[in-house]
């Protein structure tokens, strides 16, 4: 399961939408601090983006909620700057890290997919992530 935080990622949505709209539409749960429209992935399917609220109240609200845009049904998903979320996972991956709308350099592509893990240098000698190199 994915750690509840305030940003999400919503898929489905219509092709030309704005972000104005986007905000629009996701205000009623909280207030909105950015959304970023992603590039659409293929030939079928929906636009995604990143929204990111003020707080984490407003993006469980939203996530739990059913979400619609004109005829659309909309997918939510918590996410973490910096990773691909989980409802994304398995769908067209023919964009490159860069244009994925947020910034991931420095993570490094696992060769079992579309997982992302901090580089090799965040690792101890057992390869175990070791969080107070983050944190200097």
């Amino acid at each position: 399961m994915v750690r509840e935080t305030r940003h999400l990622w919503v898929g489905n949505l219509p092709e030309n939408v704005r972000e104005e709209k986007i905000i629009e539409h996701f205000k009623r749960y909280g207030r909105v601090e950015s959304v970023k429209v992603l590039p659409k992935r293929g030939s079928e399917g929906g636009v995604a983006a990143f929204v990111d609220f003020v707080d984490i109240k407003s993006a469980q609200k939203a996530h739990n909620a059913i979400n619609k845009m004109g005829d659309r049904d909309l997918r939510t998903d918590y996410n973490e700057p910096g990773t691909i979320p989980s409802a994304a996972r398995g769908l067209d991956d023919s964009l490159s890290l860069g244009s994925r709308g947020r910034d991931v350099s420095g993570f490094t592509r696992a060769a079992a997919g579309p997982v992302y893990a901090p580089p090799a240098s965040l690792h101890n000698r057992d390869g175990r992530y070791e969080r107070s190199r983050l944190d200097g």
